[in-house]
């Protein structure tokens, strides 16, 4: 039982719950930070070291028209891939599929492809062909289930309101024979108001419990008082905040301090079940089933704020509706088993792990050989086995938009992240490699013209608006950051950065087919690293350099081209230790995201 000092001197637990952060991190969906600390990691290396082989390599393409066939079995005649890797999609003209007809009709196929096939001969990556959709919409809103979500999450809101308010007055009434009618918060008071509102009367009740145990300090009756509060105390905070109030607390002597190191193991591996709980519920699909449980959990490990903080932002998240998702990003996960919708999934195969997560199935690579026209396809294949044997050549353009000193912070999704990653890029190729490297630190663009030779580009910002900047070296691999640069492929008068340039001779690009949030592209200080050591494929850099799959990101260009394999400009030894876990040794995982909501624009 908590000592009635302790409790006191510890204050309000619930005014330590960071609210916002707890909702947050419950409202999302799994993150890679939460797999590692919950142990979640085992089994299979998640290195890339071993090559991506051709024999390794599946093409799918649409059975409408020609062009589509054609173009994949010209990439596999010419990457030597085995003819039986083709798979032909019954899939319908244009850049989006339905959500309905992917679950009803194409991830089947797929799946029931890909486990056909022998061990022997498993596939690792999927190359998607002109003519196979780039965007799979998001779930329609007058579905069955979207509503059913709808009405539990806005009832559970109403429910934990009202058991806040409930424990208030249970708080009120702790050895109190004439409690206070409290004056309960209006419907819709913010969090932080209820959390002020529980402050009073556990402040009221504390200190009603510490004169009581002062005068009859081996009273039965305050016994009780703090048993009752320290049942009030575990519905408000959870298992954490009990867990955080022993922590506070100095045990006088021997017998006190065994008791609360009992406790305190208790509590942890309480904790410990109530966060494996959230994590295998998390990967599931959307239901109301589902979220019950959820909430259930968080209550139990947070309290009730944190579970009213859950259920309002959940609640805003359903209603956004952000269950599309790229084509290509949802199919690295085919072989998984049903998984949520709503959002973002960690991606296994990040640099930051150094072991695949033994509960879940393989995680495919994943890229597209795709553009404006069917010969802009046949030269991202020429391009990457010429370019091969060549090696590639040309500057390095970097466009930020302010120059800075400083380490790009711990993995947050921020603007300050990308941008001290774009210079702390830049500086790390000047000391590394013979590269030359053109930064740019001005709020203004390239002007255009102003770069010759470009064999690397990273920059931002200019949202859907390519600028004509560049003459590209054969071979050259870019991408811009921003919100709209993969949305079409396809259209004519479309000026967004991917299809731009691609039409005007790049070789590979990525980008978002929606608003992806900041925190969803490669960071491009791992991503061009991993690239000039000429020791993994297109696919194994972008696939150890994602952040999430189920979500907005597209890779466009031949998944086996490795640019500078012939002339790598970089050792793996200069590489940062955190990436030489992709090549060398297991590397250390980054912090949880602060604010991967930054939106990319």
């Amino acid at each position: 039982m908590l000592r009635c000092s302790a409790m006191y001197d510890s204050l309000s637990a619930w005014k330590h719950v960071d609210l916002g952060a707890g909702g947050r991190w419950f409202c999302r969906r799994l993150s890679l930070a939460l797999w590692l600390a919950l142990g979640l990691w085992g089994g299979m290396p998640g290195r890339l070291a071993a090559e991506l082989l051709p024999a390794e390599v599946g093409v799918l393409a649409s059975d409408k028209g020609r062009e589509s066939a054609q173009l994949a079995r010209y990439y596999m005649q010419a990457r030597g891939i085995p003819a039986e890797n083709l798979l032909l999609l019954d899939v319908p003209a244009g850049e989006n599929l339905s959500r309905e007809l992917w679950d009803r009709r194409v991830r089947p196929a797929i799946r029931k492809w890909l486990l056909s096939r022998e061990p022997s001969r498993q596939i690792r990556c999927l190359v998607t062909v002109y003519d196979v959709p780039l965007r799979i919409n998001a779930v329609t809103k007058d579905s069955a289930s979207f509503k059913e979500s709808e009405q539990f999450l806005e009832s559970a809101i109403q429910k934990c309101r009202v058991e806040t308010i409930a424990t208030a007055a249970a708080l009120e009434r702790v050895m109190n024979d004439e409690p206070a009618v409290l004056s309960a918060p209006a419907a819709d008071a913010p969090i932080g108001d209820l959390a002020k509102f529980l402050d009073g009367p556990l402040q009221r009740a504390l200190a009603r419990v510490q004169e009581r145990s002062r005068k009859e300090p081996n009273s039965r009756a305050v016994a009780s008082a703090l048993r009752q509060l320290e049942m009030l105390h575990m519905v408000g905070v959870g298992v954490s905040g009990s867990l955080r109030q022993l922590e506070s607390q100095t045990p006088a002597g021997p017998a006190q301090q065994a008791e609360r190191a009992r406790l305190m193991a208790n509590r942890q591996g309480e904790m410990m079940g109530l966060k494996l709980g959230v994590a295998a519920l998390s990967l599931q699909p959307e239901s109301v089933t589902r979220e019950m449980q959820l909430l259930e959990l968080i209550t139990r490990a947070d309290g009730l704020l944190v579970a009213l903080s859950w259920a309002t932002q959940q609640l805003e998240v359903v209603r956004r509706n952000e269950s599309q998702a790229s084509f290509d990003s949802e199919l690295a996960l085919v072989l998984w088993p049903d998984h949520g919708l709503v959002r973002w999934l960690p991606n296994p195969l990040h640099w930051s792990s150094s072991r695949l997560p033994a509960a879940r199935p393989d995680t495919l690579m994943v890229a597209r050989l795709d553009g404006s026209t069917p010969e802009i396809v046949r030269r991202l294949v020429d391009d990457a086995l010429a370019i091969e044997q060549a090696g590639l050549t040309g500057k390095v353009y970097l466009d930020a938009r302010k120059e800075t000193d400083a380490q790009p912070p711990a993995r947050n999704g921020s603007y300050g992240e990308y941008e001290a990653a774009l210079n702390q890029l830049a500086r790390y190729l000047k000391e590394k490699t013979q590269l030359e490297v053109v930064l740019d630190t001005s709020k203004e663009l390239f002007a255009e013209g102003a770069c010759p030779d470009a064999a690397l580009y990273c920059g931002w910002y200019s949202l859907g608006n390519y600028r004509d900047s560049f003459t590209w070296r054969r071979g050259a691999v870019a991408y811009h950051i921003a919100s709209s640069e993969a949305t079409t492929l396809r259209k004519p008068d479309s000026k967004v950065w991917c299809k731009k340039m691609l039409d005007n001779g790049v070789s590979a690009t990525l980008g978002p087919t929606f608003e992806p949030y900041l925190a969803a592209f490669p960071r491009p200080d791992d991503f061009f690293p991993l690239l000039l050591t000429g020791r993994l494929t297109l696919a194994e850099v972008y696939s150890a350099t994602l952040p999430f799959h189920s979500w907005a990101m597209t890779l466009v260009g031949d998944p086996l081209y490795t640019p500078y394999r012939t002339n790598p400009a970089l050792s793996v030894t200069d590489l940062p230790l955190r990436l030489q876990s992709v090549i060398g040794p297991p590397g250390v995982a980054p912090p949880l995201p602060e604010n991967p909501d930054a939106p990319a624009n």
